[in-house]
C-alpha cells in the first residue's frame, strides 16, 4: 500500500427507489500512505472493497479471518466487519485484540496486553 484514492460522494434520492450513493465528479484525491484503517460500520463489509482487495468473505458475508488477519496476508479485520453486527463492548475487545496482531505482524512480537482467560471470547 503506497496511497489512498478517494471521491466525494452524495446520496441521490430518486422518488420509490433506494436511495444510491453518488460520486461528484473532480473531487478525486489521492493520500499517500502505507496503513489504513477502515471503520465502515455496522451494516457488514462493502462487497466493492472485499471484491477490489480480493478478501474472503464468510456465509455471513463478514471477512474471514484467522488471528483478526484476512487471507490477504497485510490486512486485518475486527468488530462488525469480522463477526458481524454486535455491542460496542465486542468491538472494543476485538479492537484491542486485533492492534495486538497488527503488532506481532509487524513487529515480531508484542508488548500489548492479551486477552487473559474469562475475558470476552473472540468468536
Amino acid at each position: 500500500l503506497s496511497a489512498l484514492k478517494t471521491i466525494r460522494v452524495e446520496w441521490e434520492i430518486i422518488p420509490g427507489k433506494r436511495p444510491q450513493l453518488k460520486e461528484i465528479e473532480g473531487t478525486e484525491k489521492i493520500w499517500p500512505c502505507d496503513l489504513a484503517l477502515l471503520a465502515l460500520g455496522f451494516t457488514g463489509p462493502e462487497k466493492t472493497l472485499s471484491e477490489q482487495l480480493g478478501l474472503e468473505i464468510d456465509i455471513k458475508n463478514n471477512y474471514k479471518s484467522k488471528n483478526y488477519q484476512t487471507n490477504i496476508s497485510n490486512i486485518f479485520t475486527a468488530g462488525d466487519m469480522r463477526r458481524g453486527q454486535s455491542l460496542i463492548v465486542w468491538a472494543i475487545n476485538e479492537g484491542r485484540e486485533a492492534a495486538r496482531e497488527v503488532d506481532i505482524f509487524l513487529m515480531g512480537k508484542s508488548n500489548l496486553p492479551k486477552k487473559g482467560k474469562g475475558d470476552l471470547p473472540s468468536n
